[in-house]
């Protein structure tokens, strides 16, 4: 199985689905890279300077006044909180920014503490109690916190030895925006994808159903005009298909009508030519006469029944081929049938017997007996007729399917042969998708062989 789709709808969503993935991805590494460059720079060094505020304001206040400070300081996010002993445990990160703490307060008098937030919170956070628990309100001891909670403390000494703890919510790990971004993309294939499968399903359903009905035409079924329904192109496509349909069809029974009523026409003449022929005194005349005459209307005949056949509506049906060839062959003490496998083909009943018909009787004909082998390969119907003639000649192999090649070459219609059997036999099976060809089969013998394709339906009495 191939990940690279091959219908056309195939091609559009996984387009799709590709764009916007990589869409979603560049702009989203594009904003992380600007936020860290820049909203993070300016949020921590007023974070810090606040901080520097906070300590000079409760070192200028009078004490009475410092509650009332560390309270204005503190909001949802930040608490401001004075102890004898420091929150924090860690020296200050070594960073630009935390310079300001350091050079105010001094590199021993600057302590912190940090639990960064990652993917692994997200749940908890997003559906569990961390509002209640996390959410640091005015007058809340950060000491409630519970120890999962993403927070950043940090700690100066204020001159008068107690110690300014400030806790805050910490900066989320980049692992933590892997969730929106993977809500972006699924918002975003939801809502660009959906709209592709439609447009998709729209421009594929009308060339589906110009490729089935060019398939039907191809072999010569009389289908309805396809809808005339899609974009501007399709529906073109699909409207001078209908029309090519129509001129096709129209020719073909003109043609099929034409042919018929020639041969039809000629019958009166050499109706009247063979009754001619027998005032004819000389008897070597009169027999050539009489011969040549027969072979005409042996041709005539044939290639007319031919022609009915082909003018013939004739429904397409399901076919057991197994229960065909029994009754073909039922009479036929000359004939072995093997049916290897239960085999349907949809076709026309009465010219795929004449087809079975035709090379039963030239197996019969030039050989003593005659083997027919029925299996099923894949999506496909073989049927094999072997005889124990002399078979045809590789040069010949595709002549005998030319009209009026015979390979006896003699002049004797009287088993009305005139050399129509197997171009007509072929016509028919190719006219269903399939073929019919001669081959040496892998016991060294000739024999004939009929593709066609499989109905993919159960053989009547099937289980």
């Amino acid at each position: 199985m191939t990940l690279i789709p091959r219908s056309l709808a195939g091609y559009l969503i996984a387009s799709t689905v590709v764009a916007t993935v990589l869409t979603q991805t560049l702009i989203s590494s594009v904003f992380l890279i600007y936020q860290d460059a820049k909203f993070d720079k300016f949020e921590d060094l007023y974070f810090y300077q606040k901080i520097i505020s906070t300590a000079e304001y409760l070192r200028s206040a009078p004490t009475a006044t410092h509650r009332q400070i560390l309270e204005t300081a503190s909001n949802d996010e930040t608490t401001y909180t004075v102890a004898t002993a420091p929150k924090g445990t860690l020296p200050l990160p070594d960073t630009t920014d935390a310079m300001v703490l350091r050079d105010h307060f001094g590199d021993q008098n600057v302590l912190t503490e940090e639990r960064t937030i990652n993917i692994k919170d997200l749940l908890w956070i997003l559906f569990g109690d961390a509002a209640e628990v996390c959410v640091l309100t005015p007058g809340t001891a950060p000491e409630i916190l519970a120890s999962d909670c993403p927070f950043v403390t940090i700690s100066v000494q204020l001159d008068d030895g107690s110690w300014l703890n400030v806790r805050t919510f910490a900066n989320a790990d980049i692992s933590v925006y892997l969730a929106p971004f993977a809500l972006s993309v699924l918002t975003s294939l939801l809502g660009i994808g959906g709209s592709v499968t439609i447009l998709a399903r729209k421009i594929t359903r009308p060339l589906r159903d110009l490729s089935h009905a060019a398939e039907q035409l191809g072999r010569g079924e009389t289908t309805d005009p396809i809808p005339v329904s899609g974009p501007a192109e399709v529906a073109k496509t699909a409207d001078a298909f209908n029309r090519m349909q129509e001129r096709l069809t129209r020719f073909v029974r003109d043609r099929t009508t034409m042919l018929a009523a020639i041969n039809h026409d000629l019958r009166t003449p050499l109706t009247s030519l063979r009754l001619r022929a027998e005032f004819i005194e000389q008897d070597g005349l009169r027999a050539d006469m009489i011969e040549t005459t027969e072979e005409m209307r042996a041709m005539v005949d044939s290639y007319l029944a031919f022609s009915f056949q082909e003018a013939a509506e004739e429904d397409l049906q399901p076919v057991d081929l197994g229960a065909v060839l029994q009754d073909l062959t039922a009479q036929e003490p000359d004939v072995d049938l093997r049916i290897h496998d239960s085999c349907v083909s949809l076709c026309h009943p009465v010219s795929i017997k004449r087809v079975f018909r035709n090379l039963i009787g030239n197996g019969i004909k030039y050989g003593d007996r005659v083997q027919i082998a029925l299996r099923c390969v894949e999506d496909q119907i073989c049927l094999d007729f072997q005889d124990d003639g002399p078979g045809i000649p590789a040069q010949m192999a595709e002549e005998v399917f030319t009209p009026f090649t015979r390979l006896d070459h003699s002049r004797d219609v009287s088993d009305g042969s005139v050399g129509l059997g197997l171009s007509i036999a072929r016509s028919i099976v190719r006219r269903r998708g399939g073929d019919v060809f001669p081959i040496t089969n892998e016991n060294g013998r000739f024999a004939m062989r009929v593709i066609l394709p499989h109905a993919g339906l159960p053989a009547k009495g099937a289980g």
